[in-house]
């Protein structure tokens, strides 16, 4: 059993709320998924369950996922970008990374193209969902039980501080070690990259099958959703070396929890597309472009701001970042109160929110059900705002109180 200083660094509600979460997440992805496919948009219209088995498990379906997942495994593995380090870790030791994932990007898109012109049926690759989503829970389910018992046999710098109090369950939900790896394969970094290029093909999917069977004719809705989730993924990976600081890959483990939230951005993220591909929904021009506008103006914040704050932990005394007003603090670093970071502790939450809540406009406001993204994508925003507070809170002390003082408001300026 845990002892009661193991017990303080339970989060999610311990090894219960990790079993209800476990269930939330398939349970949330399985609906989005069964809605992708079927069309049927109404969030309280309980799904067709079809209890053909072959509907929900598919041994092609798991040995193409495999095989795709080998691709990016491989992808990454190739001398191509540059390769950098990641943030020192216990020891003083850090972990260096190969960085070409918009070029793996490149590859999975025009391997999608070229299989629509060599006339493979994409289609498939939509109506298989629910297929692959089982074979991608089965993979999660494998992997997080194989790496919690090989965290054995690994150096203790390698474990996760919260991912070992001694309970089973758990443990293996948090994942026992940060960054498990095959010689120079980050395995948690390929599994993160690789959802968000799942959810690109899944879009591109959509896209090709509302070309190839509309003559033509494809809703100006969707091309504008596809081109700006492209765009908004083109930026992530382009700034790639950004990746490396953000939360999941510093500090998460990799359990069933972060792999199986990897495992639902292109099956709950390409939800918008799929209710534009389906519904033929469409706008006029004057909405697009006030869509548009939400869209560009989230994206300025979340970029500009970000790299404001990645110019300052590089270079604080950067003679370009003179105009930037600071606050000392007793552990020796300053925190930024103006610029970006003066109008509220996290603009660049902000210009996500804006962003997600453009795509969610692309659909209109008939079903409630391509809004859930972005719902969830305030909650987890709010939370890890609470959690980074908390974080900053022990790390600072009353500075971290002195400095909310001056920079009052969370996310929102002026409202949260």
């Amino acid at each position: 059993m845990p002892s009661q200083d193991e017990r303080k660094r339970f989060e999610m509600g311990g090894p219960v709320g990790a079993a209800a979460l476990s269930l939330f997440f398939i349970a949330l992805t399985y609906l989005n998924a069964e809605k992708n496919v079927s069309g049927e948009w109404d969030l309280f219209q309980m799904p067709k369950i079809n209890w053909d088995i072959r509907q929900w498990v598919s041994l092609s379906s798991l040995l193409g996922l495999l095989a795709w997942f080998g691709i990016q495994l491989v992808l990454y593995s190739l001398p191509i970008g540059k390769s950098a380090y990641g943030p020192v870790l216990k020891e003083g030791r850090k972990l260096e990374y190969q960085l070409n994932a918009l070029f793996a990007l490149d590859v999975n898109l025009l391997g999608i193209i070229a299989a629509f012109f060599l006339g493979f049926p994409i289609n498939v690759v939509i109506n298989n969902m629910l297929q692959l989503l089982t074979a991608g829970i089965l993979t999660c389910l494998v992997l997080s039980s194989v790496l919690y018992h090989l965290a054995d046999y690994v150096e203790d710098w390698r474990l996760n501080p919260r991912g070992n109090t001694g309970h089973s369950f758990y443990d293996w939900f948090i994942g026992r070690e940060l960054n498990p790896r095959l010689g120079s394969l980050d395995l948690k970094y390929v599994m993160f990259r690789s959802g968000i290029i799942g959810w690109m093909l899944m879009n591109f999917a959509s896209l090709i099958i509302a070309f190839s069977e509309g003559k033509n004719e494809v809703p100006s809705n969707l091309v504008l959703l596809v081109i700006m989730q492209l765009f908004y993924v083109i930026d992530y990976f382009w700034f790639e070396e950004g990746i490396l600081v953000s939360r999941d890959i510093v500090y998460e483990g990799l359990g069933f929890n972060i792999s199986m939230q990897f495992l639902m951005i292109p099956f709950t993220f390409c939800t918008q597309t799929r209710y534009v591909a389906t519904t033929g929904y469409t706008s006029s021009w004057m909405t697009l472009l006030g869509i548009f506008i939400i869209y560009g103006t989230g994206y300025w914040i979340y970029r500009a701001s970000n790299l404001e704050k990645n110019k300052f932990r590089q270079n604080p005394d950067d003679p370009a970042l003179a105009y930037l007003k600071t606050m000392p603090t007793e552990s020796g670093k300053r925190l930024l109160i103006s610029g970006w970071w003066g109008l509220c502790r996290h603009p660049n939450y902000l210009g996500d929110l804006l962003i997600s809540l453009s795509y969610a406009l692309c659909t209109g406001f008939q079903h409630f059900m391509p809004y859930l993204g972005f719902l969830f994508l305030v909650m987890l925003l709010i939370d890890r705002e609470n959690r980074d507070s908390e974080g900053c809170r022990e790390k600072y002390g009353k500075d971290w109180d002195k400095y909310c003082q001056i920079v009052k408001y969370k996310i929102i300026p002026f409202i949260y």
